[in-house]
């Protein structure tokens, strides 16, 4: 059974404690960041004809002289009045002029992930170690610990994210451009509370913009917590707050962790074949408590995994560290679906 831990509201700062700005957010269109999008050039539709044309470029290192002659008629065929080019082609000049912004964007999206498959561990989210912090070196770990400089580092990696949810909520970033021309933002507002959801044949994509979620989802000897860091109002916890719930989450899971058995490892799924993930979800979802379970995940700001099965004689392995970071210990102390998922290490790397 797929099994959270309910965690209390962010506590009230304590007199003369620092605490976090409210949350603030705006939907209307400034400058400052998405104010540039009614300026992006639609992407063009190239003609049949230079579409053909790069076709056969791209096939004449790969054949014989006489494939490519056989490609060639092909092709000629294709593009002819009475073959199935003109038909796409008009088909596609249809789509661009229903798509919102790029007739392109829906079917690479739903072709080459969407609809794809296989695990997305290793087909789809990517990995990448980060800089060590110069003021807490990496040091090896008692293994299945946590240690002070990890839940530390969490904490105020944690807060950097949260600094860039709320600056994109707030339209408070710089627009991108290059050499004066605008370039697109949209996708800063699929980086928190986004997650993709299994199903069959076609996987669904969900967030919510402005990302107004009051949660971060941690991820802990492979039980998945939910952690509140913003309270009433919206007032955001501060970076203490954030260090003693992280701390309150660890001991939490440790307390039930030496009660009970260990629940099974539900997040393992994530990181399996989608359309088998999609069937054992939808399983899952017939229980009331799972379905709450699953939209803490789904819902939630962004991941953050605490990862303790190091083996301390690996703490200085860049290599065997961002293996870590890709697999998580077999899939199990991951919720792959999420748009956004922090690892730090109990050496305290970070990825």
């Amino acid at each position: 059974m797929l099994r959270y831990l309910a965690f209390r509201p962010v506590p009230a700062a304590r007199a003369g404690a620092r605490v976090g700005a409210a949350r603030r957010h705006s939907t209307e269109s400034r400058a400052s960041t998405f104010g540039n999008q009614g300026q992006l050039p639609r992407l063009p539709i190239p003609t049949l004809e230079a579409t053909a044309a790069r076709y056969l470029k791209s096939l004449r290192p790969l054949l014989s002289g006489a494939e490519y002659a056989q490609s060639e008629r092909a092709v000629a065929s294709f593009i002819g009045s009475d073959g199935l080019g003109p038909v796409l082609q008009q088909r596609l000049h249809k789509a661009d002029k229903q798509a919102a912004a790029s007739w392109l964007e829906d079917i690479w999206l739903n072709k080459a992930y969407l609809e794809w498959r296989e695990p997305n561990f290793i087909n789809a989210n990517w990995a990448a170690l980060l800089a060590d912090s110069a003021d807490a070196p990496v040091a090896a770990a008692p293994r299945g610990q946590t240690s002070g400089a990890q839940l530390a580092r969490a904490a105020r990696m944690t807060a950097l994210l949260l600094d860039a949810s709320d600056a994109i909520n707030a339209q408070a970033l710089a627009a991108d451009t290059q050499r004066g021309a605008a370039l697109c933002m949209n996708q800063f507002k699929w980086q928190f509370g986004t997650t993709r959801i299994a199903r069959a044949q076609r996987d669904e994509l969900v967030h919510q913009w402005p990302a107004t979620a009051r949660h971060i989802l941690v991820m802990y000897r492979d039980c998945a917590v939910k952690v509140p860091v913003y309270g009433g109002g919206g007032r955001r916890a501060s970076l203490a707050q954030l260090a003693a719930q992280l701390d309150l989450a660890v001991r939490r899971v440790d307390e039930r962790l030496a009660q009970e058995p260990a629940p099974a490892p539900v997040a393992r799924l994530t990181a399996g074949n989608r359309d088998n993930w999609a069937q054992a979800r939808e399983l899952l979802a017939q229980d009331a408590a799972n379905r709450e379970a699953l939209a803490t995940a789904d819902t939630a700001l962004f991941g953050v995994c605490l990862d303790v099965d190091l083996d301390p004689r690996d703490a200085h392995d860049a290599e065997r560290s961002l293996a870590e970071f890709t697999h998580g210990g077999g899939g199990a102390n991951r919720w792959f679906d999420k748009a956004v998922q922090l690892v730090v290490l109990n050496s305290g790397r970070l990825g």
